[in-house]
């Protein structure tokens, strides 16, 4: 049969309830089983000293034992009985037709000074003379001291199950004052949803565990609304970025099909169509590479080298700008061109160098642009120069978020996503990215990557 599932409100006063009981049942049986012995010990000694006392009274005259013990003072014990006998086979149980032989291992009784038993309801202490086979024995009822553990056993009984009862009840109160606070902030989570994520839980003291939780919890909606926001700037931009190309096809389509034109315009018009499916083209490639690097999706990772990576992005740039190649100046420099290599896609990186050298030439004003490739410490340095229009303070912090273009770089082609690649693909490897510009003086770059092993 499977139990029902419970909640944290019914489990926990459950379980301490039942861990109550099982504390109370082992201390009750600890202190009823040492008063019982107790109360046993106690009697025995009193029991003994009669025994002692009759005994030194038949030693003082051994020839009328019997006549001693007849003129002995009335004892204190409850319902005492003292026998005498020489043969110990004919004691008898008192109050019953039995002999002791029949109860008790008398052979027992030569190795002991003082024999304790107990039967029915009575305590004996025996004293027997191996030699001359003379046996005492006194006897008594310890009325008082079953009556102390039989309340005694009523009390720890009660004690149980009252302790048990309050327990629970006190540890039903508190558990749903203590839980309340978290069931309140269960309520307030509910309705956080995607039009109020700004909404955070109360923190009343951020010491506990509950406090922690809600800032914890807190500081997860906060980096969840700031991707929210990102992911919805990210598409607002996109559809700017890609209706403009979009546009401006479907209105030369539109021009061409107005009226008859001369070869040359219908060629000019297809140019400028295929320019601007290149350019939606290239914007697409790098929003589905900007999106696969920020999945953080395990890519096709290697030992590859960084300057053969750089001299492919360089070439392809030669092919893009053949009129800037000769203003770029490259240097490489190591004693070893092993040491240039980088635990990475070789493809992603490429494309990482290519955006950052095709921004160095974009906006470099036709000027030299020095690229250098260097060891700083364990770590790979790639180094960009540019002596073009440069970039005002105020933007630079704002350069790696994706679509924004400085207010110089309005009327140059781009789709301001380069930047903001780079550094995602730069990070992904466990590198970092600097920008260091002045306006109207130029910009330098530089990328740092960790040395592969």
């Amino acid at each position: 049969m499977l139990l029902p599932k419970l909640t944290i409100r019914q489990r926990l006063p459950l379980f301490i309830s039942l861990s109550a009981l099982l504390i109370l049942v082992l201390e009750g049986y600890f202190i009823y089983a040492f008063s019982v012995r107790f109360y046993e010990l106690e009697f025995r000694e009193q029991i003994q000293e009669r025994l002692e006392e009759a005994d030194s009274l038949i030693a003082r005259d051994p020839l009328h034992p019997f006549t001693t013990l007849n003129t002995m003072p009335s004892g204190v014990l409850p319902d005492e009985k003292i026998i005498y006998a020489t043969d110990l086979g004919k004691i008898l149980l008192p109050n019953e037709e039995r002999p002791l032989a029949d109860v008790l291992d008398t052979t027992q009784f030569d190795q002991c000074k003082y024999c304790f038993a107990h039967v029915g309801k009575r305590d004996y202490v025996i004293r027997h003379n191996p030699i001359s086979h003379h046996t005492l024995v006194v006897s008594a009822i310890d009325h008082y001291g079953q009556s102390k553990i039989s309340n005694l056993r009523t009390v720890i009984l009660s004690g149980i199950l009252l302790g048990v009862l309050l327990l629970t009840f006190a540890s039903w109160f508190w558990v749903n004052k203590m839980l309340q606070p978290i069931a309140n902030k269960i309520k307030k989570a509910r309705a956080i949803g995607a039009k109020s994520l700004n909404l955070r839980l109360d923190v009343k003291n951020n010491h506990d565990e509950l406090g922690e939780l809600a800032l914890t919890f807190n500081e997860m909606l906060e980096r969840i609304e700031q991707g929210f926001r990102s992911q919805q700037q990210f598409i607002r931009n996109a559809s700017h970025e890609m209706r403009t190309p979009l546009t401006t096809i479907t209105a030369e389509a539109d021009l061409a099909l107005m009226e008859n034109r001369t070869p040359e315009k219908y060629k000019l018009a297809l140019e400028n169509v295929r320019q601007q499916a290149e350019n939606l083209t290239e914007l697409l490639a790098k929003l589905l590479l900007l999106a696969s690097v920020d999945s953080n999706n395990h890519l096709n990772d290697q030992a590859c080298s960084a300057d053969e990576v750089l001299l492919q992005a360089l070439h392809a740039l030669q092919v893009k700008y053949p009129k800037a190649g000769h203003s770029v100046h490259l240097e490489i420099e190591s004693p070893d061109p092993s040491l240039f290599l980088v635990r990475c896609d070789s493809i992603i990186l490429y494309t990482a160098f290519f955006n950052l050298l095709d921004n160095a030439i974009k906006y470099g004003k036709d000027q030299t642009v020095t690229v250098k490739l260097f060891l700083k410490g364990p770590s790979i340095c790639l180094q960009v120069v540019d002596h073009g229009m440069g970039i005002a303070p105020d933007e630079l912090e704002h350069l790696f978020k994706p679509f924004y273009r400085g207010k110089q770089s309005s009327h140059i082609q781009g789709s301001g996503i380069g930047l903001s690649l780079v550094k995602s693909i730069v990070e992904k490897y466990g590198g970092s990215i600097y920008l260091e510009s002045e306006a109207g003086k130029g910009t330098l770059a530089q990328i740092l990557l960790p040395r592969s092993a």
